[in-house]
């Protein structure tokens, strides 16, 4: 279900806000992304380096000559990215997921919750790559 969701041809967009949203101003140019960029920006993130909603939502704006990235959609494509990952994860029997999503989710974000990942299997691939004792 999630690899067919993060398959479909999904384009990005701009659009000039004729509205304040969220974090964005009116007339600001707001990028709605995509769950394969979201992807290709995480898998881009350095072993052992983290980055932040925020830093990923800004770099994604900035390649694609916008002002912000539309939270609300990176949020769902983030889900969709990370849910597709554990997918293939459990169909071809890997140890770990291909997409090190853990670099830019942690327990305490409210997208955590969605996932279907446990707390001690995120904070496994964690430890594995930062060290960390949680």
């Amino acid at each position: 279900m999630w690899l067919e969701k993060f398959n479909k041809d999904k384009k990005e967009k701009i659009k000039k806000l004729t509205f304040n949203f969220a974090d964005i101003k009116k007339g600001q140019k707001m990028l709605v992304s995509s769950p394969k960029s979201i992807s290709n920006y995480i898998k881009k993130i350095p072993i052992g380096k983290k980055r932040t909603l925020i830093q990923m939502r800004d770099a994604l704006a900035k390649r694609a000559k916008a002002d912000k990235t539309c939270p609300v959609s990176t949020g769902i494509f983030l889900r969709i990215a990370v849910e597709a990952s554990i997918e293939e994860q459990k169909k071809q029997k890997l140890k770990k997921p291909k997409l090190p999503f853990w670099r830019i989710i942690d327990e305490n974000m409210p997208i955590f919750k969605k996932l279907s990942i446990s707390k001690s299997m995120l904070n496994k691939y964690k430890r594995s790559e930062f060290n960390e004792k949680n």
